[in-house]
């Protein structure tokens, strides 16, 4: 699978909601939107995470980058690692609930 990480402003985050739910190839892939401060960004920016097919982010680059950046590269492999960390914690976690 294929990942980006983009940064998009506060300010244009209903805008970037509306691309997201807007677009099916888009709304099919995995998304996570987190705010950037607790991660380590700005406190008036956010961070989008998509995952999925090779065209699927290609698509993704056409479209969200309307509102949003793509995180320079070195940042955006740090963040990704954070993003997997949690994910695999999230699942931890549902394991636990769901064990005897």
């Amino acid at each position: 699978m294929t990942w980006r990480i983009y940064v998009v402003p506060t300010s244009k985050r209903s805008e970037l909601e509306e691309v997201l739910t807007k677009d099916d190839l888009i709304w099919r892939q995995t998304r996570i939107l987190r705010d950037a401060a607790p991660l380590g960004g700005a406190a008036d920016e956010a961070y989008l995470y998509m995952e999925g097919s090779d065209s699927a982010m290609a698509h993704a680059d056409e479209l969200v980058t309307k509102v949003a950046k793509k995180v320079e590269p070195a940042v955006a492999e740090k963040l990704h690692t954070q993003f997997k960390e949690e994910e695999e914690k999230s699942a931890q976690g549902m394991g636990l609930m769901f064990s005897d």
